[in-house]
């Protein structure tokens, strides 16, 4: 490959070739995009962010056509939200996409209610190429599966061969029909009990940065260390780093004067996605994760790491175990069969969405953390790949978010916040160290 120098500006990247095929297609929305329709807000962007850092500088044109030919490929994310009178829908995308530039804080507001605008946008810088999806569109196992996808048709433009392409999606490939599918309501249980509904959780005691503005702290270190780490603690890597999330969420807490604490102490939870196609069969591309919630009581007293590596494990075995999550899916569906929700006009809907979305979700945890797994690529393309990147959407109800990735031995974890103070991660980082991994930090 030949390295290609190009100026990073929205005008050049506005005059790129752009070739669309219209088919004037409609989409129901799936459960979770259906809440996350409803909500407008520039603090809680509902953006999160894959990328993708090549060894060679970013070819412009071609990665245009790579977008234009992926689109043929992924329909379903071909598409624009429409105003419905009881609901909102997806509609084909008459326009293109093209490729953005940079921004310096990741994750900002896209106005997904604007007639036109696909629900992704495309970014290149330098080496980088970057996805940034509304979650109205898919969770973050679609957003892998589309990222994929476009950097290896990309390196193909670029002259990269193999013949082996595993599991990645293939231009001129049609889609199989369960891509489309809404999982949600194909495993909805109508007879199912409701469960219970947490309260308030623990919100750090921090001052809020201002609207747009996003802090990332990435943190570089291996796979093999800190899976030694874990297994020495017999919990999976995914049980450590959440036991260290809240002990480090516990330290703000307890760090907050006695005399002013009592107000604070709430359970201290974790907002943990679970990736359903694993104990629910189905390809889908669109939204089918679950948020499951473990965590501690501090008002029973500071809980020691042992202690909460302990709850942790079992708690996130537990909830994660289908009969349970059944239980959860069902919950969410039935909401969408209830007349007196059903027929209610869209625009009152969207009055009370960002009410729902917090009740059932945002305030019930003081956090969240995401592993979006090991990322794999055909040994041809992995060669012209430094790593993947994943940033959780900017929440401004929980404050902090903790994504996590992998590829070859380079395992990423990028916290995240909107608040000034960086004391969850130094303690999180610190924690790591101690453990005896050694880290590289960088900061945006």
């Amino acid at each position: 490959m030949s390295k290609v120098n190009q100026p990073y500006s929205e005008n050049k990247m506005a005059k790129l070739p752009q070739k669309r095929i219209f088919t004037n297609q409609w989409y129901r929305l799936d459960n979770a995009a259906t809440i996350f329709s409803l909500m407008k807000s520039k603090r809680s962007t509902n953006i999160f962010r894959v990328s993708c850092t090549l060894k060679e500088r970013v070819n412009l044109a071609d990665l245009q056509m790579s977008l234009n030919r992926m689109m043929e490929r992924f329909p379903y994310f071909n598409v624009t939200l429409k105003t419905g009178l009881f609901w909102s829908y997806f509609e084909e995308n008459r326009n293109s996409p093209r490729i953005h530039a940079e921004t310096k804080y990741p994750a900002q507001f896209m106005p997904v209610h604007k007639a036109g605008t696909f629900l992704f946008r495309v970014k290149a810088y330098y080496n980088r190429i970057a996805i940034e999806f509304h979650h109205c569109l898919t969770d973050g196992l679609g957003g892998i599966t589309f990222l994929r996808a476009l950097i290896a048709d990309y390196l193909f433009l670029r002259g990269v061969r193999t013949n082996d392409w595993d599991d990645l999606f293939r231009y001129k490939q049609a889609p199989h029909p369960e891509e489309y599918d809404d999982s949600y309501k194909s495993n909805y249980g109508k007879n199912l009990p409701n469960p219970q509904v947490n309260g308030a959780g623990y919100k750090t005691p921090f001052t809020k940065v201002e609207t747009g503005v996003f802090h990332i702290i990435s943190a570089t270190m291996s796979v093999k260390q800190l899976l030694q780490v874990a297994r020495a603690m017999k919990i999976s890597i995914t049980e450590l780093l959440t036991s260290i999330y809240i002990e480090a969420l516990q330290d703000t807490l307890f760090n907050i004067p006695t005399e002013k604490r009592k107000k604070y102490m709430k359970p201290i939870r974790i907002a943990v996605p679970v990736n359903l196609r694993n104990p629910f069969p189905s390809k889908t591309m669109r939204n089918f994760s679950f948020m499951v919630t473990p965590g501690i009581d501090p008002q029973l007293g500071k809980h020691s790491f042992d202690e909460i590596t302990n709850i942790i494990h079992h708690t996130l075995r537990k909830d994660a175990a289908k009969r349970d999550l059944k239980k959860y899916i069902s919950r969410n569906v039935r909401g969408e069969y209830y007349p007196y929700i059903r027929f209610v006009p869209l625009f009152i809907k969207k009055l009370f969405g960002k009410i729902i979305f917090e009740k059932m979700g945002e305030k019930q945890n003081s956090g969240k953390l995401s592993n979006i797994g090991r990322v794999t690529m055909p040994e041809a393309f992995a060669n012209e790949i430094e790593d993947f990147d994943f940033i959780l959407a900017p929440s401004s109800t929980i404050t902090t978010g903790c994504a996590i990735i992998s590829f070859n031995d380079k395992f990423i974890i990028n916290f995240s916040r909107t608040v000034e103070e960086p004391e969850v991660e130094k303690f999180f980082f610190r924690k790591l160290v101690k453990l005896g991994i050694k880290i590289k930090i960088q900061t945006n």
